[in-house]
């Protein structure tokens, strides 16, 4: 398809490009995107009745996004997960300027996206004034913000990065892959030596963009990190850990799935339920099983019964 005008169809003039013009073009493409998972300036012209001139252009505006990736070779836009996110990130404040922002751009946008902006309003917020989700407050965004842009940047450029890391007083020169916040924390994840490692943000300092590009992500990792649900995942196939739950506890596993790729085994006479699920290590056990204590039985592997026989040893000589 050329940029000229079919015979026989009338392009639409394209809008001035002020702020709000910007804005709304920027929420189309986004939508777009959303729906046809990659666009180029090919699809846009057909899809917004533009030339392809102008289609290039309104890519453009997406570019600058962290959450878009530019494929300079195919001529595409794609979106990309740069965050891994579990927990409350924004605080009662935060919500209610976002949710301002959103009724702003609904009332500039008019209906022919009202109803996909309250759609996601009501996605993010889930009316907080009758729903409440109580999570660990995050850590303070002052103390992160100006590392994360730079690292945003760097991760949608795939730079190889430097920084110095204050927890070991060492510089790193790092492959960034994501950052994820989990637990009120928020990290880096990047590929240190071969090696799958994650940083505090909050102890990086000096981010430097060392001008060479990072290899290609092992489909290993990129699978890991989409899979992850909690900070101590690896870069290895993860421990399968079968637990009896006591009958107290058991119908919390037949309502819902709680642990990552968690199946029921069976169900006693008695109420027991025996279930199992993927763990990394040692913590990553600690973490999904400590909040059951003390109804529940490690059956195998052997390993994780050990390690949570002496977690409980350690805490009743502490208790004493």
């Amino acid at each position: 398809m050329s940029g000229k005008a079919q015979p026989g169809k009338i392009r639409k003039k394209p809008a001035s490009m002020n702020k709000p013009a910007m804005m709304d073009w920027a929420l189309r493409l986004l939508r777009l995107l959303n729906e046809r998972k990659v666009l180029n300036s090919r699809i846009v012209a057909e899809e917004f009745d533009v030339n392809i001139r102008t289609a290039q252009r309104y890519l453009l505006y997406l570019s600058d996004l962290p959450c878009v990736v530019v494929d300079e070779e195919k001529h595409t836009y794609t979106l990309t997960s740069d965050y891994v996110i579990t927990d409350k990130i924004l605080n009662t404040s935060e919500m209610s300027l976002v949710c301002a922002l959103i009724d702003y751009a609904t009332h500039i946008f008019g209906k022919e996206h009202s109803k996909f902006l309250a759609g996601l309003k009501n996605r993010i917020f889930r009316m907080p004034d009758v729903y409440q989700i109580v999570k660990d407050d995050a850590i303070d965004m002052e103390k992160v913000a100006a590392v994360q842009l730079a690292l945003e940047r760097n991760i949608k450029a795939r730079e190889v990065i430097s920084f110095l890391y204050r927890r070991s007083g060492k510089r790193y020169t790092v492959e960034p892959c994501k950052i994820l916040y989990h637990g009120g924390f928020w990290y880096l994840v990047a590929m240190h030596d071969g090696i799958v490692k994650k940083f505090l943000l909050d102890s990086i300092k000096g981010v430097r963009a060392t001008g060479r590009a990072c290899g290609e992500l092992p489909e290993s990792v990129r699978k890991t990190l989409s899979e992850a649900q909690s900070i101590w995942f690896q870069d290895k196939a993860p421990d399968r850990v079968t637990v009896e739950f006591d009958a107290e506890v058991a119908h919390y596993f037949e309502r819902k799935s709680i642990f990552p790729r968690q199946e029921i085994v069976r169900k006693e006479k008695d109420g027991k339920i025996v279930v199992t699920f993927d763990v990394h290590n040692d913590m990553d056990f600690r973490e999904h099983i400590a909040r059951w204590m003390p109804f529940f039985k490690v059956l195998s592997p052997d390993k994780y019964r050990v390690f949570i026989t002496e977690v409980s040893s350690k805490l009743l000589q502490n208790n004493k």
